[in-house]
């Protein structure tokens, strides 16, 4: 009896707390996962290139001004490297941290693992009010972080895991609205973070469109006719629209800003898979299924997951109206985003890190679904013990492919970070002044080397007939340095005058 009331008492208490409760065992999960290391690493491992690229824009901001609507790269392919992507806030807030506490990479990993910790404690919530269970809402927002893809990301310099986080918010002040209309200031919270999200990754504006569909198909459920559900969400309507007006008009000048100043190197635009070959097409599936599969999810999660939305299939009756239609729409959603980018998914891991949204709808979905249909079965602690075990479980394997990732051989790629990496205090040492252009021989990274030195210039991939072509020009373009890495500096030795040189590198100097 004694033993009963006592745990009753913590009960209480850890429900009184259960925002602080998670907080400290996402710091936990965080420490185990390695996170306090990984924030103060250089960019390095996969995609490489894309987080200099992230990297290169926060620099040139700093370096160049705080003009937020002229974003520049190193690369000098684009007149004066000006090229655009996404919306570039984050790299815009970092630079302005940059200028209050100095140029330290780990601001823009510190803001994204924030952001993505505020998302999930907001899914936390979300998931403790539908189910009404905190021990579920723990275990299942944990399970739904415990992919290899998004733990990645989400401490690391590139936007996809801060739009996931700002999309997860979105969401929680959405539904917060649905149940109480009486104001529109969670209204006019959600899409604004919907928009933001939706500015920093374009493709997140699935999210925004199916929350304005379900709600107007709510009420529609709810027997209301057309004219009055129009009534009465004219402001749902408003702000809608001008979060769509926000975003086209981003792209828009993205795509003029990119043509005026002859930059070819950011997508700005979708890689559908009916404009693909069947070779293409299968080769793409294979690389999914064959090779990303497992690093999304570890494959027992993925089983989970399956399971649990098959099972909640067949009850989907059972579960909630309002929760049914909006995984309705966000997994339509997301099947017209996936045939959109299909061709991305071969090579880009970080594309999956949108879908995840749907996901955790999808198996939150049938989850309700199976919880209200069998209550003694899902209330019983043993089941839930074993859906703890399932998240542990998945937690770890995540831990261990999240290491992996760390701990291999730089690539083709990355290597020239290792290359490069103390390389741009020599150059102020020597004297090679900071607005020198450089050409780097030989860096298949657009920003990757050019970064690390902290100057403007191009890159040469290889020493093929068409880079050494592409040499000549940038030569010619005004390059005031040539960077050499390991032997390939024996094809300069006669042409230029030697101004450094170590064990990795060889700095020439053209004019």
């Amino acid at each position: 009896m004694i033993i009963t009331k006592s745990f009753e008492k913590t009960t209480n208490i850890l429900m009184k707390h259960q925002n602080m409760l998670f907080l400290l065992i996402l710091m936990v999960v965080y420490y185990i996962l390695g996170y306090y290391q990984i924030l103060f690493l250089r960019p390095e491992g996969i995609h490489f290139i894309r987080q200099t690229d992230s990297l290169s824009f926060v620099a040139n901001y700093y370096k160049n001004g705080m003009s937020f609507f002229q974003p520049q790269v190193f690369n000098l392919q684009s007149i004066d490297g000006k090229a655009a992507c996404e919306f570039p806030f984050l790299y815009y807030l970092t630079a302005m941290f940059y200028k209050i506490f100095g140029e330290h990479e780990f601001i823009l990993r510190f803001i994204t693992v924030l952001i993505v910790s505020l998302g999930l404690l907001s899914l936390f919530k979300f998931l403790s009010k539908l189910l009404n269970d905190v021990a579920y809402a723990l275990i299942l927002t944990f399970l739904f972080l415990s992919s290899t893809v998004l733990l990645y990301y989400t401490n690391n310099f590139l936007p996809d895991a801060s739009a996931f986080g700002l999309t997860l918010i979105g969401w929680y002040y959405f539904f917060r609205f649905l149940q109480d209309r009486s104001t529109n200031k969670l209204l006019i919270l959600s899409f604004l973070i919907f928009t933001l999200s939706s500015l920093l990754k374009v493709t997140y504006f699935l999210y925004p469109v199916s929350a304005i569909l379900t709600l107007f198909v709510f009420d529609f459920y709810n027997k209301a006719e057309m004219k009055q559900i129009i009534k009465d969400n004219i402001s749902p309507i408003i702000f809608f629209l001008f979060s769509l007006a926000l975003i086209i008009s981003w792209n828009i000048y993205a795509i003029h800003y990119n043509k005026e100043n002859k930059d070819l190197y950011f997508l700005v635009s979708s890689q559908p898979i009916w404009s693909m070959s069947k070779e293409q097409i299968y080769e793409t599936w294979s690389y999914i299924t064959g090779y990303w599969y497992s690093r999304y999810y570890s494959i027992d999660t993925f089983h989970f997951f399956f399971a649990i939305i098959i099972a909640g299939f067949f009850v989907v009756k059972k579960s909630n109206i309002l929760v049914f239609i909006t995984t309705v729409f966000v997994t339509i959603g997301s099947l017209i985003y996936f045939l959109l980018f299909f061709a991305q998914f071969k090579y880009h891991d970080y594309y999956f890190i949108t879908l995840i949204p749907a996901l955790i709808f999808i198996v939150t979905n049938s989850f309700i679904a199976l919880k209200n249909k069998f209550p003694k079965v899902f209330g019983n602690y043993i089941t839930k013990a074993l859906v703890l075990v399932m998240c542990i479980i998945s937690l770890n394997y995540a831990r261990m492919k999240l290491q992996e990732r760390y701990d291999g051989r730089p690539d083709e790629f990355s290597k020239i970070g290792f290359l490069l990496s103390d390389i741009s205090q020599k150059t102020d040492s020597i004297g090679i002044a900071k607005n020198s252009t450089f050409i780097i021989f030989t860096d298949q990274t657009p920003n990757g080397g050019l970064y690390f030195i902290n100057r403007s210039g191009w890159n040469i991939p290889d020493n093929s007939e068409n880079s050494l072509k592409k040499l000549e020009r940038c030569i010619q373009l005004g390059a005031d340095y040539l960077l050499c890495t390991e032997n390939s500096n024996i094809l300069f030795e006669n042409n230029y005058e030697k101004v450094f040189k170590n064990d990795k590198i060889t700095i020439f100097k053209i004019r």
